[in-house]
């Protein structure tokens, strides 16, 4: 019954996965042309067989479907097949498959697969190459040459090599290099064949008198400090009741990376936070809010100064 079903799958998907035995494929060839013959050959299909196999379900499923039967009973009647299968082939005997083939395991233990050929209403034709005149082979050989099976004799052979536009000039590179020697030998001869021309004179400075400095000295003037307008503040995200709990959560903070973390206790000693300490603009202390909420996933996050 397993025969029967492998050649169903087959011919319905090209291909079908036997689980412990192999892959069955149907493989296309192209049409051929026998020069030999002067035949062209149809195309034709031809099953082809490999040991190697990567279950896909297909012949599970298709047992499944014939049989009426959930997958579960299915897979346990594809185990009896299979089992029934290997027992045939163990055997020593070709296990014929309708529309296939027949396999067999030689006497190296390999599975060996002799396909069958498979039914095509296409015959071979005989066909005859056509030459046209236009298109006649040229053959040459010494001063003889073959032009459609007509011998022609040359007393003298003169190739020409034909023009190119790819062909390499060799005026491409030497008009370029005289030009480019021309323009250097008129550039240095250029103060040989003009003159200078004279230089003009620096015009006269008339002598000028320095100023009378006054004898009082200035008033010194001290030093303005810049103003910054950066501010220090914490950004609380983590608050405590107990001096143990903020201490074992700040140790885990530190352990993840954030070094930047501290702890700090509130006026009242009450409660014990955990905060990033900050310095930077008061129009940034927003921003810092949202940095450090989206840091630490929290939603209660303060400004401490």
């Amino acid at each position: 019954m397993l025969k029967q079903y492998i050649t169903e799958v087959l011919f319905r998907q090209q291909t079908c996965t036997v689980p412990q035995v192999g892959t069955f494929t149907i493989q296309h060839i192209p049409a051929q042309f026998s020069v030999v013959d002067q035949s062209l050959t149809p195309p034709r299909q031809q099953v082809q067989f490999d040991a190697r196999w990567e279950d896909d379900g297909s012949l599970l499923r298709w047992i499944s479907r014939k049989e009426n039967l959930l997958e579960p009973v299915a897979a346990l009647k594809l185990d009896k097949y299979l089992r029934e299968f290997r027992e045939s082939l163990a055997a020593g005997d070709p296990l014929d498959l309708p529309g296939i083939g027949s396999l067999r395991i030689d006497p190296l233990g390999q599975l060996r697969f002799t396909p069958q050929e498979m039914p095509d209403a296409w015959q071979p034709i005989e066909l005859e190459q056509v030459i046209r005149a236009e298109a006649a082979p040229r053959v040459l050989q010494g001063t003889t040459e073959v032009v459609d099976n007509q011998v022609v004799e040359h007393t003298s052979v003169v190739y020409e090599e034909p023009e190119s536009q790819g062909r390499f000039r060799w005026w491409w590179v030497v008009l370029p290099l005289a030009l480019i020697g021309g323009g250097v030998a008129a550039w240095m001869f250029k103060d040989q064949i003009m003159p200078s021309a004279p230089q003009p004179e620096a015009p006269k400075t008339a002598a000028v008198t320095p100023p009378v400095q006054d004898s009082i000295p200035p008033a010194a003037v001290e030093p303005v400090e810049p103003v910054s307008d950066s501010i220090s503040y914490y950004v609380v995200f983590q608050t405590y009741k107990l001096l143990k709990n903020a201490e074992s959560n700040l140790a885990k903070r530190h352990s993840w990376g954030y070094k930047d973390v501290v702890l700090f206790t509130s006026d009242d000693s009450t409660q014990y936070k955990l905060a990033v300490p900050y310095r930077t603009l008061r129009a940034d202390t927003t921003a810092a809010k949202d940095s450090v909420a989206r840091r630490f996933m929290s939603k209660d996050v303060e400004i401490v100064y």
